[in-house]
């Protein structure tokens, strides 16, 4: 029996839940981005996921799609070359505030998916999230936040990401911001990431300390799942489920594809059926609010 096949069949089989998706791959179009996000749902089905769509007109694509939560970016990087704004390029990277309202209180969109401080240089505390925060508290939607100082790749590459500041990922800028609107549901996205790569540590402290303090906050470890060695993976889900922090760890592939991130799970040899179960699903049904 195959390692995929065998965890269909276990306890673990649960509606998977993917918390970080993306509407467009870099590099392809919207047509080939469309068939490569079906294609990775459908490898090891996929019940929700959460996608960040980048623009106005992308949409309703995506909705046809009972599959999909909505989420969209708020304050992408600024590049040299095209696209100059990977995100909303209209309004420079910041979707209009209006509109933004206006599709969140009709349930078009349901997150704020994913926010990138140190790519865009502002760190979230700045004034300039406010609104963008303000109705995500308002009308109680989750809110996605890129932490840690960026793939090297992206962030150091000429003519990419400008206004790139690796201190504008720490976690513990969320603070003011978690403060001023309590209750707001962040999740933290791509942590571990950076582990054991000289120049990008992640913000390992920062992060339990935050998750300490703010049962509100989740994460998902998204590239430390999918890219990083096993043994990385396998510490980096020890070290939160030893902290106590198991009921808030969330699947998320970031666009890899989840059949390949599920059978790397399924190697750590410590993971319960219920701590996978958990992963997959529970902790997701939960953050989300979903009623499965």
């Amino acid at each position: 029996m195959s390692v995929l096949l065998a965890l269909a069949t276990a306890a673990v089989a649960v509606p998977i839940i993917d918390v970080h998706h993306h509407a467009i791959y870099p590099g392809m179009n919207a047509d080939d981005s469309f068939d490569r996000v079906m294609e990775n749902l459908d490898r090891r089905p996929v019940s929700r996921a959460v996608i960040e769509v980048k623009d106005y007109d992308q949409i309703d694509r995506w909705l046809e799609d009972e599959r999909f939560i909505i989420g969209v970016p708020v304050g992408c990087g600024r590049n040299a070359a095209e696209p100059i704004y990977e995100c909303f390029p209209e309004d420079e990277g910041w979707p209009d505030i209006g509109w933004l309202e206006e599709q969140i209180a009709s349930g078009r969109v349901q997150a704020l998916h994913e926010m990138p401080p140190f790519y865009s240089g502002w760190q979230i505390g700045n004034p300039r999230y406010d609104p963008y925060l303000a109705l995500a508290h308002r009308y109680d939607i989750p809110v996605g936040i890129h932490i840690g100082k960026g793939p090297p790749v992206f962030a150091h590459e000429p003519g990419m990401h400008l206004n790139y500041d690796p201190a504008a990922g720490n976690p513990a800028t969320l603070r003011p911001v978690l403060e001023k609107y309590p209750g707001l549901r962040v999740w933290l996205q791509h942590v571990g990431a950076g582990v054991g790569m000289e120049g990008i540590e992640p913000y390992t402290q920062e992060t339990m300390a935050l998750l300490a303090d703010y049962p509100n906050v989740y994460v998902d470890l998204s590239v430390t799942n999918a890219t990083h060695p096993l043994e990385v993976y396998s510490d980096e889900l020890r070290r939160l489920f030893d902290a106590g922090f198991g009921d808030r760890v969330m699947f998320g592939t970031d666009n890899y594809f989840s059949d390949e991130i599920i059978a790397r799970m399924d190697q750590i040899a410590w993971l319960t059926d219920d701590q996978k179960r958990a992963i997959l699903h529970d902790n997701a049904a939960r953050f989300l609010r979903l009623e499965d």
